[in-house]
């Protein structure tokens, strides 16, 4: 534990400096390092807000959201097409730029792909339940391919918007093998997205 704390301390005191010196990506990084260890870190949580208050930045981001849909169109499933842009564009998890996202792990997942890709671009939630189910009768059948699976599912839903379900997925995945530091990272990702979304200036 004590190890675990002084990781913290030091991965703290890097973000403080990062931003510091307005090295934006690189404090935010640390940040989410520190929510993969202690999901519940009010000080890097709230430096994220900080970060993401960039004048800068939000008139960058602003300016992108508005190219990529209708400003004037407040309806749900543009507003998550908005934020999940947001969130891609500033990632900086490594994962993202492996070219996975189009291939399934296995044939069934082709259905899902469509279903979620029909609510991302439509607004059609509808099948999302029968995107859902798809993916667990995929780990159950595939009891080899679960890992891969559940990565992809991960990834389908972070990319799209979807930050609870990608949450689920990765905790789950995490249930089965802890030791895992991507998924942490991206789960740390997830949940902070998924429970400040209405503080994204940009969005707002």
């Amino acid at each position: 534990m004590e190890a675990h704390t002084r990781t913290i301390a030091k991965l703290i005191e890097q973000a403080e400096h990062f931003i510091d010196h307005h090295d934006w990506d690189e404090a935010a990084v640390r940040c989410y390092q520190i929510l993969a260890l202690d999901g519940e870190n009010v000080n890097a949580q709230n430096k994220l807000r900080l970060i993401y208050l960039q004048r800068d930045l939000v008139e960058d981001m602003r300016n992108a959201v508005e190219r990529l849909s209708d400003p004037d169109d407040a309806s749900p499933h543009q507003y998550r097409r908005r934020l999940a842009f947001s969130y891609r564009v500033l990632s900086r998890w490594e994962g993202w730029l492996e070219d996975d996202l189009e291939q399934t792990p296995v044939d069934e997942l082709e259905e899902v792909a469509q279903i979620l890709n029909a609510a991302y671009l439509h607004g059609d939630d509808d099948g999302l339940q029968e995107a859902w189910d798809g993916y667990v009768q995929a780990c159950v059948k595939y009891p080899r391919e679960r890992h891969a699976v559940q990565w992809w599912m991960a990834k389908q839903y972070a990319q799209r918007g979807f930050f609870a379900d990608a949450a689920e997925v990765l905790s789950e995945m995490l249930g089965r093998g802890p030791e895992n530091p991507d998924a942490r990272y991206v789960l740390a990702e997830m949940r902070w997205w998924r429970d400040h979304a209405d503080c994204i200036a940009w969005l707002v």
